[in-house]
């Protein structure tokens, strides 16, 4: 999975989205990447905080200068053969949740960016900072191989946050195959992450003069 997402939710979507409480302020981004957001953290019950996408693995030396794009995202069938992930797992479990996540289609020499996104616009709750991921959808084969792992109703989301270890597998194991699951390509421009605004997500079709926006369908699944 790339390193981006979308995360423009007033903090009360966030909290209904994940079923938490106890807002605090965020920065909204069309364009957020590995290193950006704030420090938080430290509660024991589920709260809306800021965190910073991208795991600072805890053997990081003093003088070392952090690099969030390290370990950004996991594979979900790896994450407990590895120390750095596998101490993580019984008590630093949250949720992320955005609108949508951004993958980009190798064509030719050139990389076109999609947007990816729930149909009905309610946001995506997804996991960790570390983001685990998962191999794709049967309807997104054709653009990755993987994606990150989707929680789709709130059975879910309380068994990541809650459930036994078989459990917190099967959740984290498995790809969403929702067909209100949907896409679109974007701007190339995507790939600076200074890029930021609601033309990050305005679907966009190739012309002979370039890039040209565009009200054309879904390229998802009806």
């Amino acid at each position: 999975m790339c390193g981006r997402g979308r995360c423009t939710l007033r903090p009360e979507e966030v909290a209904r989205a994940c079923c938490v409480g106890n807002l605090t302020p965020y920065r909204p981004s069309y364009n957020v990447s590995p290193g950006q957001g704030e420090e938080g953290g430290g509660e024991s019950s589920p709260v809306l905080v800021c965190m910073k996408w991208g795991l600072v693995p805890s053997f990081t030396k003093k003088t070392d200068k952090p690099d969030h794009y390290r370990m950004f995202n996991a594979r979900s069938e790896s994450i407990r053969e590895k120390a750095s992930f596998r101490r993580l797992i019984p008590k630093n479990r949250c949720l992320v949740a955005m609108e949508g996540f951004y993958e980009w289609k190798k064509d030719g020499s050139k990389k076109q960016p999609y947007y990816i996104y729930f149909k009905d616009g309610r946001p995506l709750v997804v996991y960790t900072f570390t983001i685990l991921t998962t191999c794709s959808s049967s309807a997104l084969q054709w653009l990755h191989d993987r994606m990150p792992v989707i929680l789709g109703d709130k059975t879910s989301i309380d068994i990541w946050l809650n459930g036994s270890a078989s459990e917190v597998d099967s959740v984290a194991g498995r790809p969403y195959e929702g067909p209100d699951l949907v896409w679109h390509p974007v701007t190339a421009a995507m790939g600076k992450p200074s890029f930021d605004g609601p033309e990050c997500v305005k679907e966009i079709v190739k012309s002979a003069g370039g890039e040209q926006a565009t009200l054309f369908s879904y390229f998802g699944r009806s």
